[in-house]
């Protein structure tokens, strides 16, 4: 399902002003926020608004083990050293 961005912009927003202290409580925040709406795409949706994330990277952020399961899924760390350029304040 597709969301129009008017939906997801807010989300972004109060990620964008959120306290957090890295990768992984950006994105359990990010889950949270977009509640039913959440998925890979809205993921990199708030991703990219909020912290100007490159797409690449975004996408393979919603890779993250707590989103995806499977073989190529990122840990916390993995997240972590992905996101730092664009979390790092």
């Amino acid at each position: 399902m597709m969301y129009a961005p008017s939906l997801l912009d807010p989300a972004a927003e109060t990620l964008r002003l959120a306290d957090f202290t890295g990768a992984t409580d950006v994105a359990r925040e990010a889950r949270t926020l977009l509640g039913e709406r959440f998925s890979s795409v809205t993921f990199m949706y708030v991703l990219m608004r909020a912290f100007e994330v490159e797409y690449n990277a975004a996408r393979d952020a919603s890779r993250w083990h707590e989103f995806h399961g499977g073989p190529r899924a990122l840990s916390d760390a993995d997240l972590e050293t992905l996101l730092a350029p664009w979390l790092d304040r």
